[in-house]
């Protein structure tokens, strides 16, 4: 499903449900049915930018939908109070300096708010509405930098799906597009265990050769994707089918962490979850979901057998990345796992540790700038922030943000002959 189309399936549903919870509330309350409109407008403030999005076709981060959210209801709710103390000059006396310094500052906060927005959507905005209208777009968006010998097969990491509503990439890949790279995604299962999801990927890539008719591809793999293509170039004979392999925080070397759990909590815990894990998966769209093995294979003790078994190609460029997180405040959904990993694996990005990452050509740490830092999620856009990055030795230059990294990626790749 196309994000236009994503966007108006939510604008009919929300009209209608925003529509009989704000009418509710209002008979509710009855007389004092203006006391409802704060949060009417709040709710409202979703829907508009699903209808922004239906317009312009750009997807806007949730950061923005609920700072303008939580505003129109500060504007709104300071508004009636202004009317209801106004009626009580005693009380408006009191209060009136209150007001009126609350009321600077929420028109500060609007202003800012609007421009970071404006910065951050107008060009993407304007190139979406001119494809729209049927418009010549500038020749310089679409500049040949990433157009390289071979396509570029997207490989991603466990728990998520390649879907089109919600690019596992985040704005990654249109970015390439734009820039001449031609791009496929791996299509495999959310938790397959590493046979599994490598035998799915290597039905994928002979599609992609067949449909872009070309000899190989190379490969960029997040997380325990650089694990299952590392398995199917050495197992499942792929070797003269790939020209490349970039791995992106790949938990080569296992988790010492989890390693740990599985001997705090035995198997049995995990083996529970799985239960519950895969039929969900299964729901979802996994052929073959298998959470307990592909649990198990991240363990340290799993790698490092497999990295005995499983040999690189000489004819095959190997490259690899990690990501760090400066402290668990860098990505509060992966606060606690980069504080506990800190202790049995060291620096992470919140699910895999730097030195786990490390693998053939390592060409170094991707980090944020100043407090923060660059999580799991961040390496592939996940939150749609483009994340700006700290100048590192081995990264591809001029990578100021997440984008930028991969943008250069592929451009090195393309100036290697790739």
């Amino acid at each position: 499903m196309s994000i236009r189309k994503a966007a108006l399936v939510k604008c009919i549903y929300q009209f209608i449900l925003f529509s009989i919870i704000g009418l509710a509330l209002m008979f509710t309350l009855f007389h004092a049915a203006i006391l409802a409109l704060p949060v009417i407008a709040f709710m409202w403030t979703f829907w508009g930018f699903n209808f922004l999005t239906l317009i312009t076709g750009v997807q806007f981060s949730n950061r923005y939908k609920i700072s303008f959210a939580l505003l129109n209801f500060f504007v709104i709710a300071l508004l009636f109070t202004f009317l209801i103390i106004s009626s009580d000059p005693e009380e408006y006396e009191k209060v009136y300096t209150i007001a009126i310094i609350t009321s600077i500052c929420i028109g500060i906060l609007y202003l800012l708010t609007i421009i970071l927005f404006v910065k951050a959507y107008w060009k993407a905005a304007k190139i979406e509405l001119l494809k729209l209208l049927g418009k010549e777009i500038p020749l310089e968006k679409y500049s040949e930098l990433c157009k390289t010998k071979y396509p570029v097969l997207l490989v991603h990491g466990t728990g998520f799906r390649d879907r089109a509503f919600c690019n596992y990439w985040g704005g990654i890949p249109g970015l390439l597009e734009k820039h001449g790279a031609s791009i496929f995604y791996s299509k495999h299962d959310a938790w397959a265990n590493i046979e599994d999801a490598a035998s799915q990927i290597a039905d994928t890539l002979k599609t992609v050769l067949k449909e872009a008719e070309c000899e190989k591809v190379n490969i960029i793999a997040h997380s325990k994707g650089g694990i299952d293509v590392r398995y199917a170039i050495s197992k499942l004979g792929l070797e003269d089918k790939i020209a490349s392999v970039t791995m992106i925080s790949s938990p080569n070397h296992g988790s010492k962490t989890l390693d740990k759990l599985f001997s705090i909590f035995g198997e049995w815990l995990f083996k529970f979850l799985a239960v519950f894990v895969n039929l969900w998966f299964k729901i979802l769209g996994d052929k073959k979901p298998d959470f307990f093995r592909a649990t198990k294979q991240f363990c340290s003790s799993y790698m490092e057998s497999f990295n005995k078994e499983i040999t690189d190609s000489p004819s095959i460029l190997y490259q690899s990345f990690a990501g760090k997180m400066k402290n668990p405040f860098s990505d509060i959904f992966m606060c606690f796992m980069n504080f506990v990993m800190k202790f049995c694996d060291g620096e992470n990005d919140g699910l895999v540790s730097v030195e786990s990452a490390k693998w053939a050509n390592f060409r170094g740490v991707i980090e944020g700038q100043k407090f923060l830092g660059i999580s799991h999620a961040h390496e592939v856009d996940a939150y749609r922030t483009n994340p700006k990055l700290k100048e590192a030795n081995g990264l591809p230059k001029n990578s100021k943000t997440i984008r930028d990294f991969y943008i250069n990626l592929i451009a090195e790749l393309k100036e290697e002959g790739f």
